[in-house]
C-alpha cells in the first residue's frame, strides 16, 4: 500500500508557511541546494535559523526518515522515532531575541520535492515543548536548490516555462459538455428540443422501481415538478444528482433543457479512502468532503481511523485507544500517556489546533454515519492490523501499566524479532500468537457495531488493513514460533493467514464482513480461500497495475481496484519542487484515474473480471494538514475516479474530460473550495513574453526580480518585451486555488 516516504509539510495556500501568531520563537528553515561528489553521492543542507526569545535545550522537527549529520560537531542529532528528530547543543543555552542560532544539517539523498522537507518544528525547554512560528524558504530560490547535481551533470525534475507553454497549449480544450452531460456521464440523455421552467428540488415525487442495475433512476425534465423513477435506498441522493445535472443546464433565463434521464452505476462500490488516523481531520470538514462525494456520485467512504500514528474513534470500553493513541507529543520514551510525535504538531499532546491530535466521540462518529447515509454514502472503518498498529499497542500497554492486565497486550515480552517496516518502524506489529490480540478485536467489532446501531445505520463491513507485514515479523517470539511449530506452518506468511482468519471469524460471529487489502487474499492456501471468501465484503489491490487485480479476481475474492499508480491521490500530480505529494508510486495526475479502467487493473476474462466489485481512490495523509489541501489532492483528480466507478468503459476522449472539469471549477470556486490548478506556461516568441493557462480561467501574476509571485504581483494581459528581462516567474491564481511557480530563464 505505503511504501518509504515522509512527511511533508502544510502547504495549502502560500506552500511555505505555518505559523502560530502567538508564539515569539520562529524557526526559519530552508536548503543550502543540492550537492554530489564521487566520495559521497548525493547530499544537501537543510539550514535552520532559529530566533528564541531566551535559552532552550534542543530544536524538535518531523520529516522523512533519511540520514542525518550535524555540520558542527557541537550540536547532536537524536532520532526519536523515525520521523521524528531533535538536535542538542550546548550553544543552545546562550540563544536570545538578539542572537539567531543557526543548526546546519548534512542530509542524504537530493531534495526533489517540498514533502521532504521538515514540518511541526519546535524547540524544547526545561524538557517541555516550546511552540515556534514554521517558515519555509521555497526550494526554487535558485536552481542549485532544484536541481540535483550528478556525476554526469545536472539531473532537473522540474519543467520549465517553455515545456509548461506546450503542454497547456495541448490541453486547453474548446470543449463544453452537451447539457446534463456533466461527468459521472449518465448512460442516457434525450433532448425534448424545448427550453422548459427549472425544476423545484422541493417539488419532487419518488416512484420505486425494480431494475437490476445499480442506483438506477429515470426522470422527465419538463417543467416544476419532477417525478423520479428509482430503486436507490436513498432517493434524495438521487434526486441531489439529479439537480446537479439542472443547475449546469440552466439557461441565462433561468429555464432549461426539456430531456428524459436515465442512468445507472456499472460497479456497486464507488470509494474514496481518506486516512484520518495519520493527521486529523475534524468532522466539520468531513462533512463536506462527504458532500463533495456526493456531488460525484461515489457511495463508499473507506475510513482510515487506526493506523502506526493515531487512532481516532472513541470505542468506550478501550478509552486508552484515544485517551493515548488520539494526541501526539513530545517525548523521548514510548512509556507516557501519548504517542511521539510525527508529520506534523508542536510537541503539545493537548494542542487543539494542530492535525496531530483529535477523534471522533461515539456521537460525533454516528452524526457523521447519519449525515453520510443521507447522501447514499456507506462508511466502512479501517483499523489497520497485524501491521500498521504501534497506536494500539502503545494503547494497550498503556492499559496493562494502569490496570495490571495483561489479557489485552498485543505483544508480549522478550520478543527479540528484527523488522523494519515500509514506514521504517521496528515495533509495530501486533503478535498473532497471543490471545490478547483477538480479546482486542472481539471489544472493538462489537462497539463499532453498536455504534452503527445506535445510528440506525447498517455496518457493511469492518476494514481490518491486513497489509505490509515485513519479513522476519515474529522471528523472535517464542509463542509465535511455537504456535507454528504447533500448527505446522513453515512460514510467516502462514501465521499473518492465522491473524486475518480468527479475525475474519470474530467479525462473522458478530454479523460483520470484513474487507483487507491485497495481501489478505494473495498466496494463501486452498483451505484458507474457502474459509475466508464468504466472510470478505472487499479486497484492495494496492500495487501498481498488473496480474495482483487479475489473480485476486480469479480466486473468486470480490475485487476493488485501488492502483497506486492511478488512484493513489496523495502522489504528487507533477514532478515540480514545490508541488506537495508522495513520489514512490510516480506521477498521479487528473488523467490518472480517468485511465483506470478493468482491463487495464484487471487484465483477465470477462468471466473473471464479474468480481470487480468496485474502485477506490486513496488518500493517505502523511502530507496532509488542512481540509483546503485535503480538496487540492481530491480535485480534479476525483473526476476521474467518478466516471470510471459510474461507467466502467471509457466514454470520454482526453479532451472531453479535460473540458468537462474545467466547467467544473467555476461550482468549486463558488462553494469555496480548493483544487489543483496546472502552473501557467511562459515563452519567448518572437522577442515577446508570452504566457498561458490550461483552463481560460483564472489570473496568471508574474515577477521578474525572481521572487515568488503573489496575488498583489503584476497581473499578466498580453506579450511582454523581453528586452532586459533575465528571468520571470509566474502562478495562476482562480478563486481560494493557486499554482506553483513556473520558471522561464530568458536568453
Amino acid at each position: 500500500m505505503r511504501k518509504k516516504f515522509l512527511l511533508t509539510v502544510a502547504m495549502a495556500a502560500g506552500f511555505g508557511i505555518s505559523c502560530n501568531l502567538h508564539s515569539e520563537n520562529v524557526i526559519t528553515w530552508e536548503t543550502l541546494g543540492n550537492g554530489h561528489t564521487a566520495a559521497t553521492g548525493n547530499k544537501y543542507i537543510q539550514r535552520f535559523t532559529i530566533q528564541a526569545d531566551g535559552p532552550f535545550e534542543r530544536l524538535a522537527f518531523c520529516a522523512f526518515k533519511r540520514g542525518l549529520k550535524s555540520a558542527n560537531p557541537a550540536d547532536t542529532v537524536i532520532e526519536l522515532l523515525p520521523g521524528y528528530y531533535a538536535v542538542a547543543s550546548d550553544r543552545f543555552s546562550q540563544a536570545s531575541p538578539s542572537t539567531p542560532v543557526v543548526v546546519d544539517l548534512v542530509t542524504d539523498g537530493a531534495l526533489h520535492n517540498i514533502s521532504f522537507a521538515p514540518d511541526g518544528m519546535h524547540l524544547v525547554a526545561d524538557g517541555k515543548p516550546v511552540r515556534a512560528i514554521n517558515i519555509r524558504k521555497p526550494i526554487i530560490d535558485r536552481q542549485s536548490q532544484y536541481s540535483t547535481p550528478t556525476s554526469d551533470g545536472i539531473h532537473d525534475p522540474m519543467t520549465y516555462g517553455a515545456g509548461i507553454y506546450a503542454i497547456n497549449d495541448s490541453l486547453r480544450s474548446s470543449h463544453r459538455q452537451a447539457p446534463y452531460m456533466a461527468i459521472p456521464t449518465p448512460k442516457s440523455v434525450k433532448l425534448t428540443g424545448r427550453n422548459v421552467t427549472r425544476p423545484d428540488a422541493d417539488n419532487v415525487k419518488i416512484v420505486k422501481v425494480n431494475n437490476p442495475h445499480h442506483d438506477y433512476y429515470r426522470v422527465s425534465i419538463g417543467g416544476p415538478r419532477l417525478t423520479v423513477y428509482t430503486n436507490s435506498e436513498t432517493p434524495e441522493a438521487v434526486v441531489s444528482s439529479i439537480m446537479r445535472r439542472v443547475d449546469s443546464a440552466t439557461l441565462p433565463d433561468g429555464r432549461v433543457p426539456g430531456a428524459v434521464i436515465e442512468d445507472w452505476a456499472d460497479l456497486p462500490y464507488r470509494g474514496l479512502m481518506i486516512d484520518v488516523a495519520r493527521n486529523f481531520t475534524d468532522a466539520a470538514n468531513m462533512k463536506t468532503l462527504i458532500d463533495l462525494m456526493a456531488d460525484y456520485g461515489l457511495n463508499v467512504l473507506h475510513f482510515h481511523v487506526g493506523d502506526d500514528e493515531g487512532w481516532r474513534v472513541e470505542i468506550p470500553e478501550l478509552p486508552e485507544l484515544t485517551t493515548v493513541g488520539a494526541r501526539r507529543g513530545y517525548t523521548e520514551s514510548d512509556d507516557v500517556t501519548f504517542l511521539k510525535q510525527i508529520y506534523s504538531g508542536d510537541g503539545n499532546p493537548e494542542a487543539t489546533d494542530t492535525p496531530a491530535n483529535g477523534f471522533y466521540t461515539v456521537d460525533t462518529y454516528i452524526d457523521l454515519l447519519r449525515y453520510a447515509k443521507a447522501r447514499g454514502i456507506d462508511i466502512i472503518p479501517e483499523f489497520d492490523s497485524p501491521g500498521h498498529s504501534r497506536a494500539a499497542i502503545i494503547a494497550m500497554e498503556q492499559r496493562y501499566k494502569n490496570t495490571g492486565d495483561a489479557s489485552l497486550r498485543l505483544i508480549h515480552d522478550g520478543d527479540t524479532s528484527k523488522y523494519t517496516t515500509a514506514q521504517d518502524f521496528h515495533d509495530n506489529l501486533m503478535n498473532p500468537a497471543l490471545e490478547g490480540p483477538y480479546k482486542f478485536w472481539d471489544i472493538v467489532v462489537k462497539s463499532i457495531k453498536d455504534t452503527y446501531n445506535k445510528a440506525g445505520v447498517p455496518l457493511k463491513a469492518i476494514h481490518i488493513g491486513g497489509d505490509e507485514v515485513p519479513n522476519h515479523a515474529w522471528d523472535g517470539s517464542g509463542p509465535a514460533q511455537n504456535l507454528m511449530k504447533e500448527k505446522g506452518m513453515e512460514h510467516q506468511r502462514e501465521l499473518h493467514a492465522y491473524f486475518v482468519d480468527r479475525v475474519g471469524e470474530i467479525a462473522e460471529r458478530h454479523g460483520v464482513k470484513i474487507a483487507g487489502w491485497q495481501e489478505i487474499a494473495l498466496d494463501h492456501s486452498a483451505d484458507y480461500d474457502t474459509k475466508m471468501l464468504p466472510r470478505v465484503e472487499a479486497v484492495n489491490c494496492w500495487t501498481s497495475a498488473g496480474d495482483f487485480g487479475s489473480r485476486i479476481a480469479s480466486q473468486g475474492y470480490p475485487l476493488v481496484l485501488s492502483n497506486v499508480d492511478y488512484l493513489y491521490f496523495d502522489q504528487t500530480p507533477t514532478s515540480h519542487p514545490e508541488e506537495p505529494g508522495l513520489t514512490w508510486g510516480g506521477i498521479v495526475d487528473e488523467f490518472s484515474p480517468l485511465h483506470a479502467t478493468v482491463d487495464r487493473l484487471c487484465p483477465t476474462s470477462p468471466e473473471v473480471q464479474k468480481n470487480v466489485k468496485g474502485i477506490s481512490a486513496q488518500l493517505f495523509a502523511e502530507t496532509v494538514r488542512s481540509r483546503a489541501m485535503i480538496e487540492r489532492y481530491l480535485l480534479p483528480r476525483l473526476l476521474g475516479l467518478a466516471e470510471r466507478a459510474h461507467n466502467i468503459t471509457p466514454t470520454l476522449t482526453d479532451s472531453e474530460y479535460f473540458g468537462a472539469l474545467t466547467d467544473e471549477m467555476d461550482g468549486w470556486v463558488a462553494d469555496g473550495r480548493n483544487f489543483f490548478l496546472r502552473q501557467p506556461g511562459i515563452r519567448v516568441n518572437q522577442g515577446k513574453i508570452e504566457m498561458n493557462d490550461a483552463y481560460g480561467k483564472g489570473e496568471i501574476r508574474y515577477t521578474i526580480d525572481g521572487s515568488v509571485p503573489t496575488r498583489d504581483s503584476a497581473l499578466y494581459t498580453g506579450p511582454i518585451d523581453a528586452a532586459g528581462i533575465t528571468q520571470v516567474r509566474a502562478r495562476l491564481f482562480y478563486g481560494d486555488a493557486e499554482s506553483v511557480t513556473t520558471i522561464l530563464n530568458v536568453e
